[in-house]
């Protein structure tokens, strides 16, 4: 804006040399003043249109901001919930004598021998079989033939 202050005080001046006549040089600063003025004015409101829509934008960035990282907490307490930790362990109960048994998730085994009675106890962890589709095992997840002709 010093610049601008600069230059506009040399046009004045300039005018001072350059107009003999002392009412035309007056009428010619007054309406040079009065659109400086005007031009001023239009840039104030600019400024305060900017500043208020600046000042919008921060207000919605910092509540899209309180989402995003309640999403994140919320995204953050599921994957706690629905993923294994590799240092997880399972508590498995053998069906036969109630036994039980701590698994390590890195042991994750399709069985295991209880212990306690030594029966095969068969794990279904909830993977698809390959190749076990109709296969006749037992596994949960499998589409059993057998039971479809039952």
């Amino acid at each position: 804006m010093s610049n601008l202050n600069i230059k506009f005080k040399k046009i004045l001046n300039d005018l001072e040399e350059n107009i003999q006549n002392k009412d035309d040089l007056e009428y010619i600063k007054v309406q040079i003043f009065n659109l400086y003025n005007l031009f001023f004015d239009e840039i104030n409101k600019i400024e305060e249109s900017t500043s208020t829509k600046m000042e919008t934008i921060a207000q919605r960035q910092a509540a899209m901001q309180e989402r995003v990282e309640n999403l994140e907490n919320e995204i953050k307490s599921m994957e706690k919930e629905l993923y294994i930790d590799e240092d997880s362990d399972f508590i498995i109960t053998c069906p036969y004598c109630n036994n039980e048994i701590v698994v390590e998730c890195e042991e994750l085994k399709d069985e295991i021998t209880c212990p306690e009675c030594n029966n095969i106890i068969e794990l279904d962890w909830g993977d698809d079989c390959e190749g076990h589709d109709g296969c006749g095992h037992d596994c949960s997840h499998c589409n059993n033939e057998e039971d479809e002709d039952m």
